[in-house]
Formats: structure tokens, sequence, C-alpha cells
């Protein structure tokens, strides 16, 4: 004998399907616009062209042993792409310079060049003599390196022996009232809850634009005879904090 559900039970579970398909259709929704893959181009994080420039607020913080007020500086740094090479292989080279200027008043001043180099599975930036690996490819959160490790440097520097991790892949960012729908953090150093010191250092990135914020903090506590003095009262280190304010290509 064939049996029927009654209206009421059929009707309750037609409105539980509907209900159900629709938390799934979200869920995938939202599994695609929280993406931990690559950009269209791997290059995204970092373009260079010639004529390309960007503008920095830049805020330092020094402290030194003796002193519990620290030394504070604030100027202005402008990167711009000012030369392109290529050698026989067809690798490109992108020579940048860098200027400075304490307030927007005050004319440019340059202070050094750099240069960047794009490679199949990293980027490389050649700054004061020193090897730098910003990004390296693919963008996944479960990749490590050691952006610093060309440095020539000792196990005292707190960037020794670093590993560094990519966060928040492609996720929106406001800097200084720039809005970046996609942008990539790379977390270089976090030792914030230590006893003795505090260490962060961290960069982003936006896509079609580049570098947008870098941090650099490291502090050591204050100790006299071996005892600290207060709660995690500073007694030497820097932090250093940059954020775009301007970016665009020279015509």
């Amino acid at each position: 004998m064939k049996q029927t559900l009654p209206p009421a039970i059929k009707s309750g579970f037609l409105k539980a399907a509907t209900v159900l398909f629709a938390v799934l259709a979200v869920l995938a929704v939202q599994s695609c616009s929280t993406s931990d893959t690559d950009p269209i181009d791997p290059y995204d994080y970092y373009p260079v062209q010639l004529g390309q420039y960007k503008i920095y607020q830049v805020d330092e913080d020094v402290y030194s042993t003796g002193s519990r007020v620290p030394v504070t500086k604030k100027w202005q740094e402008k990167d711009e792409v000012t030369s392109v090479s290529e050698d026989a292989s067809g690798n490109k080279t992108y020579i940048f310079s860098r200027s400075t200027r304490n307030t927007a008043a005050q004319s440019w001043q340059k202070i050094k060049e750099f240069s960047v180099q794009h490679f199949a599975d990293r980027v490389v930036v050649n700054l004061d003599n020193e090897v730098f690996l910003p990004l390296v490819f693919p963008y996944n959160s479960t990749i490590n390196w050691d952006g610093y490790q060309y440095f020539n440097m000792d196990d005292q520097d707190p960037r020794y022996g670093s590993e560094h991790h990519y966060e928040n892949i492609n996720q929106a960012l406001t800097v200084n009232n720039l809005n970046f729908d996609k942008t990539i953090k790379v977390s270089e150093r976090s030792d914030t809850t230590g006893q003795a010191q505090f260490r962060l250092g961290f960069k982003v990135y936006a896509s079609g634009v580049g570098l947008v914020a870098d941090e650099q903090t490291d502090f050591d506590y204050l100790q006299e005879n071996g005892e600290f003095i207060g709660y995690r009262t500073i007694g030497s280190g820097t932090r250093r904090i940059k954020r775009i304010i301007e970016s665009g290509v020279l015509e």
C-alpha cells in the first residue's frame, strides 16, 4: 500500500530543504569571496613600470637607554621607477630612486637608488647592497621563507633567522583613507607577549600598487641588575611605521 505524507509534514520538509539549499549557497559564495589563492598575475602585488611612484608617510620613535621619552621623527619618502634594463635572457631590472622630505611643503631630496627584479618564483630587491626577498610565489598561507637570508647580520639582529609567511591573502584594506580591494600581509616576526622584549615586523602589499604599509618594531624592556622595572617598560628600541599616502604613474 502506497503511503503519503500528511500535507503539513510534507510542507515542513520542503521548507527545510529550501532553507538548507539557501545556507549552502551562501557558504559557497563566502568560500569563493575569501579565496586563499594567487591573484591573476603573481606580480600584481609588486607591479613595476617606468614612471611609477609611491609616496609614504614615515613615523619613527627611538628609545635610548637612560631616557624613557622617545626621540620622534616624521618624514615622507618617495620611491620612483627611473629606468629599466634587460639582459640577454630577457630578465628586466628596474631602478628606483628614493627621495625624502620632512613635510609636503619641502622639495624632494634624493638619497639613494635600489633595484627590483621579477623572477618566476620571487621578487628580489637590492637595497643598500643587501638582497631582500619581499615576496615568493605562489601566494599561500602554508609557505615560509627567510626574506633576510642574504643580509649580513648576526643573531643579535631581531630580523635574524625570521620565517616570513603570508596572512590575510586577497583581503580588502584601508590605509590612510585609501581603499584597496586586494591586499596581502607578509608577517616577518611576531613576538609581542615576551617578558623581555617586543618584536613585530610586517609588510602589506596591495594588488596593482605594491607596498602600502610597513611596520618594524623592536623593543627591549627596561632592566636594572637583572630585574625588570615596571611592567613592560621600554628601555631601548625603535618603532618605524611607513604607510602609503599617494601613488601613480608619471607621464
